[in-house]
């Protein structure tokens, strides 16, 4: 407590000698009437116009872009119409083509525009293959879809992926006809 009390003591005893001196430094000098500096006319810096850089156009074919207006109507409806078209994979692969990268291209060009929707990316197999095999390629094809979507801009929070296996067949049958149709990754606009 003595100790506490001693500094407080020490320090408002050097504060009041601080603020003397500087009071004592001030009244020493004496009193002259600031100079006022001239205020010189600067000319305004130039101004050059600076252009925005040109937009960068995004690299997709124009033939593969649907240019008409979308009717804003139900969901059933979009889906119906097939708003986002359907990206399809070779045999036991994952991998986006040229021709899957065009339809997932214009297929981002509308979810950015309708940012408002949910969609589920649906991924599919065609029937050969066990089914747990075909649930982890299924999952594999939606996550590529997904996030070849999520790097061309579209919010994350938009995509929802989920696999289904060979449990949906697009088409019936056993031959290269229907499986190359059901080697797929399906969108649909959700509530």
């Amino acid at each position: 407590m003595r100790t506490r009390r001693a500094r407080s003591f020490a320090f408002i005893v050097l504060a009041a000698l601080t603020l003397g001196a500087l009071g004592c430094q001030n009244k020493a000098k004496p009193k002259t009437t600031p100079e006022t500096p001239s205020i010189v006319a600067e000319p305004p810096p130039s101004r050059t116009p600076v252009e925005p850089p040109p937009p960068v156009a995004e690299p997709f074919p124009q033939g593969d872009v649907d240019k008409t207006a979308v009717d804003e109507g139900t969901i059933d409806e979009l889906n119906r119409k097939g708003v986002l078209r359907t990206v399809y994979f070779g045999y036991d692969s994952n991998e986006l083509d040229d021709e899957a990268t065009a339809t997932l291209q214009a297929n981002a060009a509308w979810l950015k525009a309708h940012a408002g929707y949910r969609v589920e990316i649906g991924g599919h197999c065609d029937e050969r293959g066990s089914i747990g095999y075909n649930v982890a390629l299924g999952d594999r094809r939606a996550a590529a879809v997904k996030s070849y979507l999520t790097g061309s801009g579209v919010a994350a929070g938009q995509l929802v992926s989920v696999s289904y296996g060979e449990e949906k067949p697009s088409v019936l049958g056993h031959d290269e006809t229907a499986w190359e149709k059901n080697r797929r990754a399906e969108f649909t606009i959700k509530p």
